[in-house]
């Protein structure tokens, strides 16, 4: 086949495969999937009903013979079979309708993986994206694809500082040189804060909420810093005392009480980074400052809390929930300019 008509017919794909979002960047196209990584299954026939928006929808509505399933828990995956089946869903949504589409093959897939992964995490990563149909795939620690989001050059010696807060895992890292000199990957972000959140109404109020509502009250009222800003929410749930309907109004002062212990956990993740850094890159650091990217980076005050207590400036990424698969994109501009920085996984021989 022709190198030009075969480029039109296999496509390169880039995926950040999120606890909470996935999203999908196809090179040429941009970002062309952007939605939540829930799948809802028929627990009998075990087929897929939704994937996606759509299921994120049925969260907490469904009757007994239909789960809505997260495959990814704290930034590993935790099923398998569902996992792929997503993966694979997506993968041929993101093809071009009409009678060429049918066609189009991913032959090469880049992934972004948490830095804190272990080879078998990573290995489950691979292998979902083969299921999945791609011949080829390739791994890139979140962090780097960060950092290359916000057009920053990571194969220069200047040190870089990131600090990815999604919705499983917090990712800490210094880059210089194309590479991760030192990290911390906490599995305290997004989806803990809505623990926290759930843990509190249950403990203070005596209120039942669901894991939709406490990320709407994470949203509306959550903030990391008293901002003076002073919100109120009415939050329906269920009264544990009495098993009945409740409404209460909560402070935004009560939000923030509830999350500060991860809040906390994540801050003394980053001091810990800062203190194994190389000196040389810390003056580096103190230049640029910290890159503050990940969903829960859009929680109000959480650039402030994270300045007041480390000392160094912070800056949040432009678009922070897409800066992963913003950074895969430019890496699939040049894949093979950019193996240098990609992530190999080693598999054991069998023995003989």
């Amino acid at each position: 086949m022709p190198k030009g008509l075969k480029a039109n017919f296999f496509r390169n794909i880039g995926v950040d495969l999120g606890t909470s979002k996935t999203l999908i960047y196809v090179k040429g196209r941009g970002i062309v999937i952007n939605e939540p990584t829930v799948v809802a299954m028929n627990n009998k026939t075990n087929q897929i009903l939704a994937v996606g928006h759509e299921a994120e929808e049925m969260i907490g509505k469904t009757p007994s013979h239909i789960s809505a399933i997260k495959p990814l828990n704290n930034g590993v995956i935790s099923d398998f079979e569902v996992a792929e089946k997503m993966l694979n869903y997506f993968l041929d949504k993101s093809k071009k309708k009409g009678f060429f589409g049918q066609f189009l093959d991913w032959p090469r897939l880049v992934v972004g993986v948490p830095t804190g992964g272990t080879e078998v995490e990573k290995r489950a990563v691979e292998d979902v994206a083969r299921s999945a149909g791609a011949k080829e795939v390739y791994l890139i620690e979140e962090p780097i694809a960060v950092a290359l989001g916000a057009q920053l050059s990571v194969k220069e010696s200047q040190g870089i500082f990131v600090v990815d807060i999604g919705g499983g895992t917090t990712e800490v890292a210094v880059i210089s040189l194309g590479g991760i000199v030192v990290s911390k990957s906490l599995r305290v972000a997004g989806s803990k804060l809505n623990d926290d959140i759930i843990h509190y109404f249950r403990d203070r109020f005596k209120l039942s909420i669901g894991e939709k509502t406490a990320e709407k009250i994470k949203i509306f009222i959550g903030s990391a810093l008293d901002l003076g800003s002073n919100q109120e929410m009415k939050v329906k749930g269920r009264d544990l005392t009495r098993g009945l309907p409740k409404e209460i109004k909560v402070k935004e002062e009560d939000i923030r009480e509830a999350i500060t212990p991860s809040l906390i956990k994540i801050i003394d993740a980053i001091k810990s980074t800062v203190e194994i850094t190389p000196p040389e890159l810390i003056g580096d650091i103190m230049e640029t400052g910290i890159i503050l990217s990940g969903g829960t980076s859009l929680l109000r005050g959480i650039d402030k809390l994270i300045e007041e207590s480390i000392d160094l400036p912070v800056k949040i990424i432009d678009d922070p929930i897409t800066s992963v698969i913003r950074g895969i994109g430019i890496i699939l501009e040049d894949l093979e300019g950019s193996k240098d920085i990609l992530t190999t996984i080693t598999r054991e021989k069998p023995p003989l």
